[in-house]
């Protein structure tokens, strides 16, 4: 951890970073590459694996079409972001890839992987560890009622069993890895206090808008179509879980405060997600019924059937799919309000960055002029080096408060950056990637924005 004295950190996400750590290491690529490409590669395999699931029902491909609409937005993240949340969504598509053939077949290997997938979210991602786990006590429950009803008492009673280790697993990981952190999300779930996010910002608007008003018809259609296909415990137990997302995204926590509020701001991507299979569905469904709807119509107008018709009706398909992709990826203003993504550096900084660690010693602290730029300093600047604070608009403090108050007025506070222990101040800021001037004759501008504090006198 190299923000607080670089000890060894236990931290809830820690999963994620020794994995982006090792794709650096094994791919060779800079911090920047790495950032530039992995959006990308992330969306790609959310879209393949949503396209895995939905395959062996026929709407594998539609499914996949549709995940480009998840909104992505600096409050929510998303795709859109490398972070623990995307790379943790990857495994929604193949629990239920998992969940649904468990229904078709022997359920013993299954159960065994969907235990295993436990460590692939848990230490990347907990809250969407808790959505999974939902997820897959909904199937088992169902799963569990169908054997009751059909006497297979003994199949009940193993999948009673398997409920209960699958709730069992994490409930004993995060309370022996993480108690305080528990025990903390426990008390704020039964508390309806808001939290620190929801006090600045507000509940959470915009997202549905954002993914699109046609895709959200196709979603409303395409799941009234899976419930009714009536294909087993899989046509209810996902729209079920569904439902009881929405539920609880516009209704429970906003009126009750029930629940943890990372899954109230995480919630949106996993209904996102889930909108885009159900809109998948029904676009395929409606391709699939082309015959169907061309010997209706022809029968309905008394004309004969031609090949024109359903070729005609292909068409109007392909015709409705665009509009969904052009209303919610192109078209949408709403999208964009919603978005506000931030760059916080560019080449220029990053180049500093790395400038700064190679020309600092071990001790020597840096400070930002603009504080949310500190996450970014040790990794690019490498190991050993130290940056004062990092923190994320719209938080703040005094420290944060007098830095930037530094860059407001042009003015270096030289004697309280040296009580402070800071050897180099930056006063470049992200987004527009302006360097600031300061003006005080005992700093020394040594390069582009990078200015050296001279060393308090020795008083010995």
């Amino acid at each position: 951890n190299p923000y607080n004295l670089r000890e060894v950190s236990f931290h809830p996400e820690m999963g994620f970073h020794l994995l982006l750590g090792f794709l650096k290491t094994v791919t060779g690529l800079s911090w920047m590459d790495l950032y530039r490409f992995a959006p990308g590669v992330l969306l790609a395999l959310l879209a393949f694996l949503t396209y895995a699931f939905g395959h062996r029902s026929g709407f594998g491909w539609a499914a996949a079409l549709f995940v480009p609409l998840i909104p992505t937005s600096i409050r929510t993240l998303g795709p859109a972001f490398v972070v623990p949340v995307s790379v943790a969504m990857l495994f929604i598509p193949v629990t239920l890839l998992l969940l649904n053939t468990m229904e078709e077949k022997s359920r013993g290997k299954s159960l065994w992987l969907l235990l295993g997938l436990i460590g692939g979210t848990i230490f990347i991602h907990p809250p969407t560890e808790v959505v999974i786990t939902i997820l897959a006590i909904l199937y088992l429950a169902g799963f569990v009622v169908a054997a009751l009803a059909q006497k297979r008492y003994g199949e009940g009673a193993n999948l009673l069993l398997a409920i209960g280790v699958r709730i069992l697993i994490p409930v004993v990981i995060l309370g022996l890895w993480l108690p305080s952190l528990s025990q903390k999300v426990v008390e704020q779930s039964l508390s309806d206090a808001a939290s620190s996010v929801i006090k600045l910002l507000g509940l959470h608007t915009g997202f549905l808008q954002a993914f699109g008003t046609v895709g959200m018809v196709f979603s409303i259609a395409g799941l009234s179509l899976f419930i009714a296909r009536g294909d087993g415990v899989r046509s209810y137990m996902l729209p079920l879980f569904t439902l009881l997302l929405l539920a609880f995204l516009v209704f429970f926590f906003p009126m009750y405060r029930l629940g943890p509020d990372i899954l109230y701001e995480r919630g949106w991507l996993y209904l996102g997600l889930l909108m885009a299979i159900f809109a998948g569905y029904g676009t395929a469904f409606y391709f699939r019924s082309i015959p169907t709807i061309a010997r209706l119509m022809a029968s309905r107008l008394q004309i004969p059937l031609g090949s024109w018709m359903a070729a005609s009706l292909w068409l109007a398909g392909v015709a409705m799919v665009l509009l969904v992709l052009i209303t919610g990826l192109g078209a949408n203003g709403k999208r964009q309000m919603y978005s506000q993504y931030y760059h916080v550096i560019d080449d220029s900084i990053f180049a500093d960055f790395r400038w700064m660690g190679q020309h600092t010693t071990p001790g020597q602290m840096v400070a930002m002029g603009e504080p949310s730029l500190g996450w970014a300093y040790p990794p690019v600047a490498g190991s050993g080096t130290e940056v004062h604070q990092a923190i994320s608009t719209p938080w703040t403090n005094k420290a944060a408060d007098k830095v930037r108050a530094m860059l407001e007025s042009g003015e270096a506070d030289v004697l309280w950056l040296k009580k402070m222990g800071i050897s180099v101040f930056y006063s470049c800021r992200p987004r527009t990637f302006v360097c600031e001037d300061l003006e005080n004759d005992d700093l020394f501008k040594v390069r582009r924005g990078i200015y050296l504090v001279p060393d308090p006198p020795d008083m010995r």
